[in-house]
């Protein structure tokens, strides 16, 4: 985030978007830890709102430059100075 605001791909105003992101990922997180406590029972009502959540989370994360597609495509590289921060680096 910090990269993307740096670099005027985020502002104030999308900040309400980038809320309702965060919103649906803990909805979706929530389902898993709830199916997961179920014993890995799913329960259909559930689905649907772990699917929706996903669908709009994967839709404002592609909006907002959280996705390597997407911020390849507005030219958001990240710099291989920052890879002290990644967790993932390998």
């Amino acid at each position: 985030m910090p990269q993307l605001i740096a670099r005027r791909v985020i502002t104030k105003a999308d900040l309400s978007g980038v809320e309702n992101y965060c919103t649906a990922i803990s909805y979706v997180r929530e389902v898993e830890e709830y199916r997961s406590a179920a014993g890995g029972l799913i329960d259909p009502k559930l689905f649907g709102v772990l699917n929706r959540a996903a669908q709009t989370a994967r839709q404002l994360a592609a909006e907002y430059g959280l996705t390597p597609t997407s911020r390849a495509r507005i030219g958001a590289v990240v710099s291989d100075d920052n890879d002290a921060d990644n967790p993932l680096k390998v």
